[in-house]
């Protein structure tokens, strides 16, 4: 049974600890750099949860399989949301340019831009007309209004961690 245990413990930890690297480097696009921080530090325990693995399986594993609760989770939802606004934002850029080509100049608002996800209306913290020689400012977010990622002609997509 000591070896069952030991392959078993060892198989959780080879599935939670990649999974939770994983959220920890898409928080930095989810919720910031600042989040990215205390989620690698927080991943930090697996280190002592496998030295306790060696004695106490049980006990290591439930602490464990909270950490990873505790992270995986709520990131797979914001990858997901990432995902979906990123699509929609490209949508509002393809539709801005659209207009422009029919009308000869951009929309002053997004009121004629049909969501196509109307779930992503929420993260799409802006659009504006612009003098910088751009023409237009579509912003969005994820996470936390805090981070905001964009789309400007000139500039094409960016982001702003925190």
């Amino acid at each position: 049974m000591r070896k069952v245990d030991i392959l078993l413990f060892s198989l959780l930890i080879g599935v939670l600890v990649p999974l939770e690297v994983w959220c920890a480097f898409l928080t930095y696009e989810t919720i910031g750099e600042v989040a990215r921080v205390v989620y690698f530090a927080a991943l930090a325990l697996n280190l002592p949860l496998i030295v306790l693995g060696v004695r106490y399986r049980l006990a290591a594993a439930l602490a464990a399989f909270a950490l990873g609760a505790a992270v995986i989770p709520y990131q797979l939802v914001l990858c997901s949301r990432l995902l979906r606004v990123q699509k929609e934002a490209a949508s509002i850029v393809a539709h801005v340019y659209e207009e422009r080509l029919k009308t000869g100049k951009y929309p002053a608002d997004l009121r004629s831009y049909v969501f196509r996800d109307p779930g992503m209306k929420p993260y799409i913290q802006g659009y504006e007309l612009t003098d910088d020689g751009g023409g237009f400012l579509l912003t969005y977010r994820v996470g936390t209004e805090s981070t905001s990622h964009w789309y400007h002609p000139k500039d094409g997509w960016g982001y702003y961690p925190d």
